[in-house]
């Protein structure tokens, strides 16, 4: 029996969801919830083998649920848009696969069953797809480079010879196509994912 938690924000989705699941051999939905913090709860209860979790929440980014660490249950990221920088944050952060929400439910039965199993559920042409490093233009990538190394938004400004609000443009560009946040998740995403080693050193770089 596979224990899953359905985490979404719709709550004909969510309610749908397990219903659906709920009918199938082998499955019972433990619980559901429609807010990171109402799933953060449920997931300190323990009760569960595999998360369907939808990224966009009302609190936040559903991606911050996914664990990288052992021990807990497997996550399954769902989304209604076909974006490459969902697939791929969860990929980073350790998901077991993506899915869109059109997805028939033999496929997300069979995501279920192979994430339960510790396998992974991407696809190996879209694991390929997800761990190369990104395109990235020469601009965007003095800009992630600078931050990487701890510049500020105005001493990299300074050092590209830009303004602090171009700088700040770029990086609310880049925080949007890769699903981060923060500048620490970009820097260790970049550093994590080879994107630096793409060559060319920006102006000034390096202390």
């Amino acid at each position: 029996m596979i224990r899953v938690g359905v985490v979404d924000d719709h709550p004909v989705v969510l309610d749908g969801l397990a219903a659906a699941l709920g009918r199938q051999p082998g499955v019972e939905v433990v619980w559901s919830a429609g807010s990171l913090a109402e799933a953060r709860a449920r997931l300190a209860e323990g009760r569960c083998d595999v998360v369907l979790v939808d990224v966009r929440l009302p609190d936040g980014s559903g991606l911050d649920l996914v664990e990288l660490s052992d021990g807990g249950p497997a996550f399954v990221v769902l989304s209604s848009f076909d974006r490459v920088q969902y697939a791929r944050s969860g990929y980073a952060r350790g998901a077991a696969g993506f899915l869109l929400k059109t997805a028939p439910i033999a496929e997300v039965l069979a995501a279920l069953e192979t994430a339960a199993g510790g396998g992974s559920a991407f696809p190996p042409a879209q694991r390929a797809a997800l761990t190369a490093a990104p395109e990235l233009s020469a601009r965007e990538l003095s800009i992630v480079r600078l931050v990487a190394e701890g510049w500020s938004n105005d001493e990299t400004a300074a050092r590209l010879g830009v303004s602090t609000k171009t700088v700040e443009v770029y990086l609310s560009r880049l925080y949007e196509r890769w699903a981060v946040s923060t500048r620490t998740e970009l820097a260790l995403r970049a550093e994590r994912e080879g994107w630096l080693d793409q060559g060319g050193d920006p102006p000034g770089a390096g202390r």
